[in-house]
């Protein structure tokens, strides 16, 4: 516990002591002014790329392609919007390179290897499974309930099509 407590405190001291050394430097007010714009900025670029990214998914979804690069470009998207929202400067300084285009594409080929590199991943489009077939199973379905609390509108178990392993006339099928 001591150790999360110490993750946790340490950051927020950090974010605390830039916060003053930044109002002393341009003020009070600018200060201000700026983590509340910082913030706004956050929010607005959360909205907008949010949205692109959605339309981005759904193309490469309409062209049969996988969307992993769409989702994780959309994923570093809002953590870059969400440490702008985050109040402090330091966070801020680590949104700023996520924002740039070629800096996610480099850490999501690193992120590729890694994963990789730990035992992979497969995307299948659609939910298919290898060869681009799956499994579908079509069913009707009557519920039955044991004899204890037996509603009177439904088949016995008995009466189903569906029997056990006796095949209901006494020896048992393997």
């Amino acid at each position: 516990m001591p150790l999360l407590a110490l993750l946790l405190l340490v950051p927020l001291l950090a974010e605390i002591t830039v916060f003053i050394v930044v109002g002393r430097w341009i003020g009070v007010l600018a200060t201000l002014v700026l983590f509340v714009a910082i913030g706004i900025i956050g929010s607005l670029l959360l909205k907008r790329q949010g949205m692109r990214a959605l339309r981005e998914m759904q193309a490469a979804l309409a062209r049969g392609e996988p969307p992993a690069e769409p989702v994780a470009h959309a994923a570093l998207l809002v953590l870059a919007a969400l440490l702008l929202i985050f109040p402090g400067f330091l966070s801020d300084l680590m949104a700023l390179p996520l924002l740039l285009p070629p800096v996610r594409r480099m850490l999501i080929r690193w992120l590729g290897v890694q994963a990789k590199r730990r035992g992979g991943f497969t995307v299948w489009p659609g939910g298919r499974g290898p060869g681009g077939q799956g499994t579908v199973i079509d069913a009707d379905y009557t519920e039955v309930k044991p004899e204890g609390g037996r509603d009177p509108s439904l088949p016995k178990i008995e009466e189903s099509r569906w029997r056990g392993p006796d095949d209901g006339d006494g020896q048992r099928r393997s």
